[in-house]
């Protein structure tokens, strides 16, 4: 934090390392030596009053909470900005002498040396983050009220009875008359509550519906499939941002990590689980869509017969691989409707069952 000398501004390479209140960065000159390493406060005033004087400079931050405003923030001070992934730079997510200031030092090695060792990621735009709160949000509702209604049950079952199993929609209202006469006035209350989570979550859905159908039509072409509706559809929009950000659409399987990961040394070769990389909820819910195309609900189609073959395989855990594979295959066959545009057809390239 003490070094500090002159260097050509636009030629200098920065590391910057994203904290909550605080960021450390270096600034390494032409010839890879450190000029300056100093902690600056996270707010967009400090933040800009530091860096203005390196327009022209490549700077390196990683992926995180504040990666959004920063980067945005310093394009507009006129730096070169890389968004190094954070899964990828395992030097220093795993380093046994992990410190803020080494952090930013390698950052700003790796961005000079060369930026594909961050595996740089595009950020989305600020306007698609805050339409993606809406969602979010809605998450957050719906994971309370799965701890609320087992909280609920758990609290039941210690004193000898059971609540029916029910969907949570309806949940209060089964719920209610099976709860014993000893604990009514305490989770009464509690039942209450869940009723206006349920009004809550229907009022984002009601949202969700309006934006997806005004905002962003294109989420209509990724509703033809059964199964995909629109939550799954304006969540798979937002989290991607562009179509054309993939070479083949076979790339967005690996992007929401649903491909398998790899440990291969010489002819060691081990089967290992998915990757889970990229956004969690939108795998969530992809998962949740190839539950449906599975299921006795799912309409006959070509996903759905590849899938069942799968899981007629057999061996263990065929029926979780199945689910895997199928969410895997809806997500190419999204990004392939979203970006051709093209009317969705279940027998692409087999024959449609014969009807009686």
């Amino acid at each position: 934090m003490k070094k500090t000398r002159t260097v050509k501004r636009a030629t200098a390479t920065i590391g910057l390392d994203l904290g909550d209140r605080f960021g450390h960065y270096c600034v390494l000159d032409g010839d890879g030596e450190i000029v300056c390493e100093k902690r600056v406060r996270m707010t967009r005033q400090a933040v800009t009053e530091v860096f203005t004087e390196y327009r022209g400079a490549r700077i390196a931050i990683e992926t995180g909470t504040h990666a959004l405003w920063i980067s945005e923030l310093l394009c507009s001070l006129g730096l070169e900005v890389i968004v190094a992934n954070a899964r990828e730079v395992s030097a220093i997510s795993g380093s046994d002498r992990k410190k803020d200031r080494h952090d930013a030092f390698k950052l700003a090695m790796y961005a000079r040396a060369d930026v594909r060792i961050l595996r740089p990621v595009k950020l989305r735009a600020s306007e698609v983050q805050a339409d993606l709160v809406l969602i979010r949000a809605r998450a957050a509702l719906v994971e309370s009220r799965t701890q609320l209604v087992n909280t609920a049950r758990g609290l039941v079952k210690g004193f000898g009875y059971r609540l029916p199993d029910c969907t949570t929609t309806a949940f209060s209202n089964k719920a209610l008359p099976q709860l014993p006469a000893v604990l009514q006035d305490q989770l009464i209350p509690l039942l209450a509550v869940i009723d206006t989570v349920n009004l809550e979550i229907q009022s984002y859905d009601r949202a969700i519906e309006l934006m997806a159908r005004q905002r962003y039509p294109e989420t209509g072409f990724l509703q033809q499939v059964n199964g995909v509706g629109p939550l799954t559809a304006l969540t798979f929009v937002l989290t991607v941002g562009d179509p054309e950000r993939f070479a083949s659409s076979r790339d967005v399987g690996c992007y929401v990590g649903l491909r398998p990961r790899h440990s291969q040394s010489g002819e060691y070769d081990p089967e290992l689980g998915i990757t889970k990389a990229g956004d969690t909820y939108l795998r969530k819910l992809l998962v949740q869509c190839s539950h449906h195309v599975l299921g006795q609900w799912g309409q006959d189609s070509a996903l759905k017969r590849w899938g069942l073959k799968l899981v007629q395989k057999g061996g263990k855990n065929a029926k979780k691989r199945a689910v895997v594979a199928v969410a895997r295959k809806l997500s190419v066959l999204l990004h392939k409707l979203w970006s051709t545009k093209a009317i969705y057809q279940p027998f692409f390239g087999m024959s449609e069952p014969v009807t009686a």
